[in-house]
């Protein structure tokens, strides 16, 4: 999704996750804002759910405030993103579910939008395993104060 975002806005800066105190104007923000999981016990499935927030800021007057015709444009370039009905990630291409939630402020425009994937319940359970650490080995100190 990061390189939609980058391609759609180039040389821009892309957040995620969060924007920093002070953030260089304009820029977007991609965040996994929620999601759901459905395991599905007989096909031996697990359907994600996934659900990104995409907020787009534009430079600012004084008073904070934006311009709105600008926020709007940038708004409708980020849903524009979906409008195929699936986003490609390497080898997959999540189904996006809704039409996109829009949220509008006075220094920013958002979409937020769920998107579904189905894996099998081996290939999910490899997401969660961890590599060995191997040998983990710790130096205790103890300080005693007279």
């Amino acid at each position: 999704m990061a390189a939609l975002v980058e391609a759609a806005f180039p040389g821009e800066p892309l957040y995620r996750d969060y924007a920093p105190t002070g953030f260089q104007r304009p820029c977007n923000l991609l965040e996994i804002s929620g999601g759901k999981i459905f395991p599905n016990f007989g096909c031996g499935t697990v359907e994600l759910r996934p659900q990104f927030t995409l907020t787009t800021f534009v430079p600012v007057d004084a008073y904070s405030h934006g311009d709105a015709g600008e926020l709007t444009r940038r708004q409708m370039i980020l849903l524009g993103l979906f409008l195929p009905g699936y986003v490609k990630v390497k080898d997959r291409a999540p189904h996006v579910l809704d039409e996109g939630e829009m949220e509008n402020g006075l220094d920013y425009a958002a979409v937020t939008v769920t998107l579904s994937y189905t894996l099998a319940r081996q290939e999910f359970m490899e997401l969660h395993q961890r590599p060995d650490m191997g040998a983990l080995h710790i130096r205790q100190e103890v300080a005693t104060h007279d």
